[in-house]
């Protein structure tokens, strides 16, 4: 897309300030907004700029806008497009600055705004990557076709975004099952220490005689020694009471 691109789209209603045919001619590599005083160093060559003026009062003399343009032009901007809605119209010396410094300027209207201008430019920028020569096209050739017609009819932005994607229809559903979940692994079983094989069972243990049940309301009492009381082992005491056997 060129400079001279921009004036043929009747939407935008750009007005050109100044600028000879050799720099409308200039192709446009990118988009930058900026109301920097100096925003060299934030822009790429073959980039047009937009600005709002907002750097610029009336009161500002000339070297103001001097600077702005000089620094455009140090870049390797294509352009410069000024909008009107800060101060009504674009200033003289701005066209003046631009004159000198050879930067193409236009004037952007108050109903149009940076953003219709910005994806017009990238919408362009798409379509004519979509029909150079190469193995494959990101798009259809009869999409290609359409998006060609309305880019010279001046379409908007969102009938160009609309029209692009219509051909892919709605977007496909797919359902898919969360993997199982995997159990971990068993843990490496440790040696027996009384040598039996691994998975072997215990040996029952061996059972012991049943305990000899006192009567109710007796108890047994642990034999003491050396207080001369009876130490034999069948010796049974009624509880917080006295020996009866």
């Amino acid at each position: 897309m060129h400079v001279e691109d921009l004036l043929r789209l009747e939407p935008l209603d750009l007005t050109l300030l100044w600028g000879s045919p050799p720099l409308l001619a200039r192709e446009i590599s990118g988009v930058t907004a900026t109301d920097l005083e100096d925003p060299g160093r934030f822009l790429q060559r073959g980039e047009i700029v937009l600005s709002g003026l907002v750097w610029w009062s009336a009161a500002d003399e000339g070297a103001k806008a001097d600077r702005f343009v000089a620094a455009l032009r140090d870049a390797g901007a294509a352009a410069l497009l000024a909008g009107e809605e800060t101060h009504g119209t674009v200033p003289e010396v701005l066209v003046d600055a631009c004159r000198r410094h050879g930067i193409a300027l236009l004037s952007v209207p108050v109903h149009t705004s940076f953003r219709a201008i910005t994806d017009t430019v990238y919408l362009r920028q798409w379509g004519d990557l979509s029909r150079r020569p190469a193995d494959h096209y990101a798009l259809p050739e009869n999409v290609r076709g359409e998006l060609s017609r309305l880019l010279a009819d001046g379409a908007d932005p969102d009938t160009l975004l609309t029209r692009a994607v219509a051909h892919l229809g709605p977007r496909p559903v797919t359902c898919s099952a969360p993997p199982a979940a995997r159990s971990p692994a068993p843990r490496p079983r440790r040696p027996c220490p009384h040598g039996r094989p691994p998975g072997a069972s215990r040996p029952p243990r061996p059972s012991r005689p049943p305990r000899p049940r006192p009567p109710c309301g007796w108890t047994r009492t642990r034999p003491r020694t050396g207080s001369g009381t009876c130490t034999c082992p069948d010796r049974w005491t009624l509880r917080h009471g006295c020996c009866t056997r």
